[in-house]
């Protein structure tokens, strides 16, 4: 199936994440099931990978779906959306107390299936928590990689 692209003004992505969107709210994707890879959404809506990955972002930020590095996007339970919505309507206040979470696993400890990696078996709240401690090792990994190339260039005095 194509995404009408000629058709609909609207971009791409936002045209992706409407057919996700109504797969799930049909319940043709249920709450717990694993979304497509990327490729395959690539290759059955003919659209760039950058595309599908603005879509899945649309669907993470409405609370729809959630991903888990390594193994893939998830449907998100109704129950686990009204929780999300709930915490985005939350004062900040109220929240940054709530925002410490389990030490950040390694990268290979979350490939092992490693209690602290985000999976459909955790809370919604634990989860976020997981990715964001996930993300921040990414970057920190990133931003060491970077340093460690910085240095390398400079000469040595």
């Amino acid at each position: 199936m194509q995404l009408p692209l000629e058709d609909d003004p609207r971009p791409p992505y936002v045209q992706a994440a409407e057919v996700l969107r109504r797969q799930i709210q049909a319940g043709a994707l249920k709450p717990g099931e694993k979304l497509p890879s990327a490729r395959e959404l690539q290759a059955k809506y003919g659209i760039a990978s950058s595309t599908v990955q603005n879509a899945l972002r649309v669907l993470k930020h409405e609370g729809l779906i959630y991903s888990v590095q390594g193994r893939g996007s998830f449907v998100r339970s109704s129950a686990e959306a009204e929780r999300q919505d709930e915490a985005k309507q939350a004062p900040e206040a109220e929240r940054q107390g709530n925002e410490q979470g389990p030490p950040a696993p390694s990268e290979s400890a979350a490939k092992e299936g490693n209690p602290l990696t985000p999976g459909p078996s955790h809370s919604d709240e634990f989860n976020t928590l997981a990715r964001g401690m996930l993300e921040l090792h990414d970057q920190m990994n990133r931003l060491e990689e970077m340093l460690t190339r910085i240095t390398q260039r400079q000469p040595e005095k």
